[in-house]
């Protein structure tokens, strides 16, 4: 499993809630999990092949935490699961329909 979060270059803080879900499913699920930080002008074609070599031939579940509004992670989670990934939503706007 992978958890994307939205970055905002120079923050001082970390991602600590993505962080601690991540923690959370590799310490009571059989499932492997990252955090990846996103920013806004991250390549979002980089990020795929990133993701396609971390899953493998194994069904990519990706979770989305700290969407901050952000239509590009609303679009780019639209995406993936148009291309075959389990999406999941979370924070303050997880009623987004894809």
């Amino acid at each position: 499993m992978a958890i994307i979060a939205s970055y905002f270059g120079k923050e001082t803080y970390g991602i600590l809630g993505p962080q601690m879900a991540a923690t959370v499913i590799q310490e009571n699920t059989p499932y492997d999990c990252v955090v990846i930080a996103v920013a806004r002008e991250d390549n979002k074609h980089i990020i795929k092949k990133a993701l396609a070599d971390y899953f493998g031939a194994v069904r990519p579940i990706i979770g989305f935490s700290t969407l901050s509004g952000r239509a590009d992670l609303f679009s780019f989670a639209k995406e993936l699961k148009d291309e075959g990934a389990i999406t999941i939503l979370a924070g303050p706007q997880a009623d987004r329909v894809l």
